[in-house]
């Protein structure tokens, strides 16, 4: 209860005969001696009051300067570590991007040679097509010419049966036909 006691004495603002008891406290004065003074010279102070310590805030312990100095450094390292990091992402992806540009034109090489071949099929099968019907013409003629050699030759088994009755013919004109006398 003491302590708080003291607290609050400290707290509250001293009264006139307070202050000057009390190694805490400033007592300033200013020297106007009219209003108009005052009004000219409030924006600029004559005299700063001097900020002295609380005597209740601990020193900095000396160790902590230094490990405020190891985290700078830290962070300075892992700062410099994200700029390599990143230098070495660029630099891989300047690689891949190269690669990707051969890769490219390696497929645009390949589609082109598959798009030769399938032009060539293509054609092969134009050419197939072709030839195929050629066959088929050949295969027609050689029917007509095997059907017209088959007529010919059921006409050349009538012949003889045909020459043999000529001659049976004329043979019979001849004995009709008087003879000539000399």
């Amino acid at each position: 209860m003491h302590a708080s006691a003291s607290q609050d004495k400290n707290r509250r603002k001293p009264g006139h005969n307070e202050g000057a008891h009390n190694p805490d406290y400033e007592n300033i004065t200013l020297a106007f001696r009219n209003k108009d003074q005052i009004k000219l010279s409030q924006s600029t102070p004559t005299k700063q009051a001097k900020f002295k310590p609380s005597l209740d805030t601990a020193p900095v312990p000396p160790w902590l300067h230094r490990s405020i100095m190891m985290l700078y450094v830290l962070l300075a390292l892992i700062f410099l570590s994200c700029i390599v990091l990143s230098a070495l992402v660029l630099v891989k992806n300047s690689q891949m991007s190269k690669e990707l540009w051969t890769l490219k034109a390696e497929l645009s090489n390949v589609s082109n040679a598959v798009w030769n071949i399938q032009e060539l099929q293509n054609s092969q099968k134009d050419i197939w097509k072709a030839v195929q019907s050629g066959i088929n013409e050949a295969k027609n003629k050689i029917a007509m010419a095997i059907s017209n050699i088959q007529s010919g030759n059921d006409k050349l088994k009538t012949v003889t049966a045909d020459i043999t009755q000529i001659k049976r013919t004329l043979e019979t004109l001849e004995k009709a036909q008087p003879k000539p006398s000399k």
